[in-house]
């Protein structure tokens, strides 16, 4: 019996829940509603998840390389600094 496609797919909580979906699923029923230009970022779920576009990214990991780092560490310490900044000034 196949699965009834949603006419979206639905937000995800992780990684691990998105691929269960897509097992089930057949993208080509919904790749008309699919987006190119955003980049899905998967971080621990008790933490949360930011979408950012593709360029974004490209200058992310650019930036997050010249430094010896991740994007994902990187994203945390300018988080970390703004949000401290912000907190006391």
């Amino acid at each position: 019996m196949a699965v009834s496609m949603p006419r979206k797919p639905p937000k995800f909580k992780s990684e691990a829940e998105e691929s269960a979906f897509w097992d089930s699923h057949d993208s080509t029923d919904i790749a008309s509603e699919l987006t190119d230009d955003v980049e899905t970022i998967f971080v621990r779920p008790e933490v949360g998840v930011i979408e950012i576009n593709k360029e974004t990214w490209r200058q992310l990991a650019r930036i997050a390389k010249r430094g010896r780092t991740t994007p994902a560490r990187l994203v945390r310490r300018w988080l970390k600094e703004k949000l401290s900044s912000s907190a006391t000034g």
